[in-house]
């Protein structure tokens, strides 16, 4: 128990260090950031429980679970960025400590030590650790039925039911049917691989039934009973049917597309990858190898028991892989849930090598410290070739150094023969990249994000004032939060000019090249009150007011 303790508080502290510094420093990032914010600030507004909304019109894209972590997280600190994201950050924390003791139960403490500490500074999941979405939500609902499943189901227990039921249950009010669909396929192909199918067919199946139809259902019913069947009908049929059948909104990819996202965005552990898949693949088969076929090395967890953890994380890894391959809408953030299985892969794969219980190819670790030293390069590349568009990013170039000096210290001890030590120096190295990546690189990028400075700078987040707000040709969901009002989104110039024509005060956010061409046919009075360049729409935006004053340029 002490030990536990021990761990917990390494990696608890591990993760506030990836997940804390500069939190709510970044405006919400669009689209998804800024519509979860608001909607759960326009939940909190209307005082329901039930029915979501973005600028004030019926949101349908997810269900309520994230909005009612958040509506509780302003209700606590305040309607803030930061407290948007906190739900995540905290999500990501009971992930780590879930992904500790599954990898605990699985093959001892060193390795549920290591999987939390590779998981946290995945740089993907530390990204969406600090990001006002779902996905962080999700995944802790997704590893608590893993979890729950793993512990319980050992033995020829039927205890796993019901507890997997009840967090799959929590996993469908975060995200939908992938939140109960996938795991079943995991499990299923869990069983089958190990011949073992009759345990699914049991008559816990109907009280696990129950449970998830108690936790999961009612909210449903309700948002389709109060939505007349609105919310219900677009939720399946676009947000699930049409998305997997047809890409939208243009994220489209071919079937690497998953393969080299995670290759990339497991950085910095990508070193590691191809070795703890290669071996972790091989400790599937249930008899002994002998001679490792990547070259000589003994594997001795293949034994019929020993098997089991590895075949379950590769089923874990594989359904999810297959799954979202095969929808046409592709986003790297729909394989998040992969992290979890490759991070105890990979943390597995190091301690059966730093224990000699795996002999692996010669040239196998130095290459893995060689690849972090071209992690570290790329790093530096990137960063120097941004700082054309993003002035300011080119001294962050020096954080490739990170990963390098952890793939340099890794061959060092290499050669001096301390595994250990080599461990212990890239777990480091990737903390510490991995933290100032996530914390202080966006605020360079910041610079040249429009929607905060410009509310700010027009004063347009005053409540005691009134006036109305619209946008043409350039639409950015923070406004609404930053506002905290409804924006108008016009059609046509001659919306453009009904709305400034109208005495009300009124503020209008246009694509600045589509102002130009619009301003001559646009009769007074009206102002440019201020402009600055948004890099996600590449255009400068510009604030036009019906009321007469001088201009104001935001920098």
């Amino acid at each position: 128990m002490r030990n536990r303790t021990r761990d917990y508080i390494i990696l608890l502290a591990v993760a506030a260090i990836l997940t804390l510094p500069n939190l709510g420093a970044v405006s919400l990032w669009d689209m998804d950031e800024g519509v979860n914010a608001q909607a759960a600030r326009e939940m909190r507004e209307a005082d329901t429980w039930v029915i979501p909304t973005f600028n004030y019109q019926l949101r349908t894209a997810k269900p309520v679970m994230l909005y009612w972590l958040q509506r509780a997280s302003y209700a606590a600190f305040g309607v803030n960025e930061w407290s948007a994201r906190l739900p995540s950050v905290l999500a990501s924390w009971l992930i780590v400590l879930m992904i500790y003791e599954l990898a605990r139960q699985m093959f001892g403490r060193s390795t549920g030590l290591l999987a939390g500490v590779v998981l946290a500074s995945v740089s993907h999941f530390s990204f969406l650790a600090h990001a006002a979405t779902p996905d962080a939500t999700l995944l802790m609902y997704t590893c608590l039925t893993y979890l729950a499943f793993w512990t319980f189901h050992r033995n020829n227990s039927r205890a796993w039911w019901v507890p997997t039921a009840a967090a799959c249950g929590l996993a469908m009010l975060t995200k939908g049917p992938v939140g109960v669909a996938l795991p079943g396929v995991v499990f299923f192909l869990y069983f089958a691989w190990n011949r073992e199918l009759g345990r699914l067919l049991d008559r816990r199946f109907f009280l696990a039934s129950v449970v998830f139809i108690f936790v999961a259902i009612p909210w449903y019913a309700l948002v389709a009973s109060e939505t007349r069947g609105e919310w219900l009908a677009a939720f399946f049929g676009n947000e699930n049917v049409n998305r997997f059948l047809s890409p939208m909104e243009g994220h489209r990819g071919g079937p690497w597309f998953y393969p080299v996202a995670i290759f990339v965005l497991f950085a910095p552990w990508t070193a590691f990858l191809i070795g703890a898949v290669w071996y972790g693949a091989k400790a599937t088969r249930s008899t002994q190898t002998g001679e490792g076929e990547m070259g000589r090395g003994g594997d001795t967890e293949t034994n019929s028991e020993g098997v089991r953890p590895y075949r379950f994380l590769v089923c874990w890894a594989v359904a999810y892989l297959v799954f979202f391959s095969a929808a046409a809408t592709k986003l790297p953030n729909y394989v998040f849930p992969v992290y979890p299985a490759l991070a105890i892969l990979t943390a597995r794969f190091i301690i059966r090598w730093r224990d000699g219980e795996l002999t692996v190819p010669q040239w196998m670790m130095p290459a893995a410290a060689a690849g972090l030293v071209v992690n570290g390069l790329i790093v530096v590349g990137g960063m120097l070739f941004a700082e054309r568009l993003f002035p300011g990013l080119g001294i962050w170039a020096l954080l490739g150094l990170a990963p390098a000096a952890g793939g340099i210290a890794m061959a060092w001890y290499l050669r001096k023969g301390d595994r250990n030590a080599a461990v212990v120096a890239v777990s480091v190295a990737a903390i510490a990249f991995v933290s100032v990546l996530v914390a202080w690189v966006p605020g360079v990028v910041e610079r040249q994000r429009a929607p905060r400075d410009l509310v700010r700078a027009t004063g347009l987040s005053d409540p005691t004032r009134e006036f109305r707000i619209a946008s043409y040709a350039w639409f950015e969901p923070s406004v609404v939060f930053y506002t905290g009002r409804e924006v108008g989104r016009l059609d046509s110039p001659s919306a453009v000019r009904d709305f400034l024509a109208i005495p009300t005060p009124g503020y209008l956010f246009v694509a600045g090249n589509v102002w130009d061409e619009i301003a001559t046919a646009t009769p007074g009075p009206y102002r440019v009150l201020a402009r600055k360049y948004d890099f996600l729409k590449r255009c400068e935006v510009v604030v036009v007011t019906n009321t007469p004053s001088a201009d104001v340029a935001v920098k």
